[in-house]
């Protein structure tokens, strides 16, 4: 009995060190227009509403082919991957008040 409760711990105890914690990311969403967008390499440079202005990538190249042009009131989804503490475009959605 004692040797079961051993090895049990010590199962549990290899599977915290081996299992993978699945990392979180977290989106934010930001209201502003589109100051540019570059299709090459798959940027776009957005400026909110406080006048901050950002360049960051698209994490999908299908929102490069939405119809979105420099000027648009937009809101835009921004991704933190916590891995490697990056911000990418996860979405793009015409602002309908703009």
């Amino acid at each position: 009995m004692k040797n079961a409760k051993i090895a049990i711990t010590i199962f549990c105890l290899l599977w915290t060190v081996v299992a993978k914690v699945p990392i979180s990311e977290a989106a934010t969403t930001f209201a502003g227009a589109i100051v540019d967008i570059d299709r090459v390499q798959q940027t776009i440079t957005f400026q909110t509403s406080t006048g901050q202005t950002w360049t960051m990538p698209v994490a999908d190249s299908k929102i490069m082919e939405q119809h979105i042009a420099k000027g648009d009131r937009v809101k835009i989804d921004v991704e933190l991957s916590d891995s490697d503490l990056s911000q990418r475009i996860t979405k793009v959605t015409k602002d309908s008040q703009g």
